[in-house]
């Protein structure tokens, strides 16, 4: 929805839902919608969206955006991880709330183990009792989102370097990274058919220390870094809209765009 408002002027969907679900004429803007929806959302139904934001929040309050990226949603084997944040090291969060199923937790835990320094599961405190037995004798963090909606260390997440997995850290990479670490290791790149290549870079990488290539494979995901750290940090951004910001990874422009649409009642206007 905020991928239309701000990249294709496309309001409807907003207008829609807003229209079935407030009374906009008690609100002067756009924004005030949002906050009220998402303290909501907090209180009543607090699905995968507030558990994200909130560890967005956290994320960005603690690290510095120069140093720091938080991927939305990356595939690590056949499993995609909600939140990955890349700095010194690799640290997966699989989100799991309180209106979720838990059938595929350890499948997606064992994918995440093959290239991630450090996984951890964010859960409600209910939750969060049961996973922390569950896990005791592991290397998997748990986080609780408590009732409050700040979020809480109840153990800490292990090393994984034993369990990295070259198969799996090497399909992460997009073809021209992983042409890039060949290039960087080798001095060149294979003059093999374009239908060669992948298997070419797979076997000359596969040479190399899986820990090495592992922060290697992290320094070039890296590169993907935001357009504008510093307008996802601003105070202007609402709190509650930074993970939609940063997995949107909007330019200057459609920030401005996004302020803009903030600051009017599209719904009332459009009745005028």
């Amino acid at each position: 929805m905020f991928q239309k408002i701000v990249r294709e002027d496309d309001f409807v969907l907003f207008q829609k839902q807003t229209e079935k679900y407030f009374n906009a004429g008690s609100y002067n803007t756009n924004l005030d919608i949002i906050k009220s929806l998402y303290k909501s959302l907090q209180k009543q139904y607090r699905c995968e969206y507030v558990y994200k934001n909130n560890l967005v929040l956290k994320l960005i309050k603690e690290h510095s955006l120069k140093t720091t990226l938080i991927l939305n949603e990356l595939k690590i084997g056949a499993s995609k991880a909600d939140l990955v944040m890349l700095n010194g090291a690799v640290r997966v969060f699989e989100i799991k709330t309180e209106l979720d199923d838990f059938s595929k937790l350890s499948k997606q835990l064992n994918d995440y183990q093959k290239f991630a320094d450090g996984v951890s599961i964010v859960t409600d405190e209910k939750n969060a009792e049961k996973l922390k037995n569950e896990y005791a004798d592991t290397n998997i963090g748990i986080i609780v989102l408590d009732t409050k909606n700040k979020l809480q260390t109840i153990k800490e997440a292990g090393s994984n370097t034993s369990l990295f997995d070259f198969d799996t850290i090497f399909k992460i990479l997009r073809k021209q990274e992983y042409l890039d670490l060949v290039a960087d290791n080798f001095g060149f790149v294979p003059d093999v058919p374009n239908t060669q290549i992948f298997r070419a870079c797979y076997e000359l990488l596969a040479s190399k220390n899986i820990v090495d290539f592992q922060k290697q494979v992290l320094n070039k995901l890296k590169e993907r870094k935001l357009l504008k750290p510093d307008f996802l940090k601003s105070s202007n951004t609402p709190k509650e809209l930074k993970h939609i910001c940063n997995s949107l990874d909007f330019n200057e422009q459609e920030y401005h765009k996004l302020y803009n649409f903030l600051a009017t009642n599209t719904v009332c206007t459009n009745r005028i």
